[in-house]
């Protein structure tokens, strides 16, 4: 199972050098070798002429992993020259997303997610001052408070998720960007349940409490979110709720969909168990009542 902690974000920048794929994999390794000893030597821009070659070769091949990969480290040795900032990434990937094969897209907005989410945990500091105006926010993400930055994070990793096909794709078909984790990848075996676990991280931090509104939806220990999975899938909470943007509800329907896509896998469904598990100890550390340990208890004994 691929670590899914930032992962995204930390792959693509990277400078090891991987083993690549494609018809013209050793013209590009050797590209890559360039790459790096240009990057030791502190020549950025000799190592970006060279990155851009393998994302025109590797978009060619087809080979998006490598393609996103490279151009991942172009963005970010170009925002170094710019002074290392992260608005210079953000605003260079936004640029590149358009321009992507649609196979490429659900990871580059994947990846522009992380980015704005990295942006703010380096200046949380300042997020916490802000407070929002009555104008509407302009295009100028670093002047934004914080609940309108993490409607965009939302958007971005919504709009990952929209795309049917990465349902149908192996995870393993993205080895050459994604780190190996420990774990089979029966447990996360399409490309869509590594970015629906990479949204989950985002809409499950800490950091979402600060952004909350005055009509924030709870969960409470007696709603089906520590209930049996099919009484959980059945569950529409937001039906009956006003807050609309809601990271408790978008990482319900996450789990509810993680759920529903593995319910029929042939058995020992790895990954439909895993998802159920990670939902239960979600559902205890938000949800709040007198009986809620008693409540996962009986739910992980029902597990068990």
């Amino acid at each position: 199972m691929r670590n899914a902690t930032g992962i995204l974000f930390l792959a693509v920048l990277l400078m090891s050098i991987d083993c690549v794929m494609g018809a013209s994999a050793d013209s590009r390794k050797e590209l890559w070798q360039q790459v790096d000893e240009a990057v030791r030597k502190g020549l950025p821009q000799t190592a970006i002429t060279n990155l851009q070659q393998i994302i025109s070769s590797a978009m060619k091949d087809r080979a998006y992993p490598e393609a996103v990969k490279a151009i991942g480290q172009k963005i970010a040795l170009e925002g170094n020259i710019e002074g290392n900032k992260a608005e210079e990434r953000i605003t260079r990937l936004e640029a590149e997303i358009p321009k992507a094969p649609k196979e490429a897209v659900p990871v580059l907005q994947a990846l522009l997610a992380h980015w704005y989410w990295n942006y703010f945990q380096d200046n949380n500091w300042r997020f916490m001052q802000r407070t929002a105006t009555a104008e509407p926010p302009g295009k100028d993400f670093t002047t934004w408070d914080l609940p309108r930055l993490f409607a965009e994070i939302d958007k971005h990793f919504q709009a990952a998720l929209a795309n049917p096909a990465i349902r149908k794709t192996a995870v393993a078909e993205w080895d050459a960007l994604l780190v190996k984790g420990t774990m089979p990848d029966s447990y996360r075996p399409t490309l869509y349940d590594f970015l629906a676990h990479e949204a989950l991280e985002f809409y499950a931090s800490g950091e979402q409490a600060a952004a909350k509104p005055q009509d924030a939806f709870s969960v409470d220990s007696n709603s089906p979110a520590l209930a049996d999975p099919d009484v959980f899938i059945a569950w529409r909470p937001w039906e009956k709720s006003t807050d609309t943007n809601s990271s408790v509800i978008r990482a319900i329907r996450l789990y509810q969909d993680l759920l529903r896509f593995h319910q029929k896998d042939p058995q020992p469904r790895d990954a439909f168990a895993h998802c159920d598990l990670e939902r239960l100890a979600w559902a205890w550390n938000v949800a709040s009542g007198e009986d809620k340990n008693a409540a996962y208890t009986n739910a992980l004994a029902a597990f068990a």
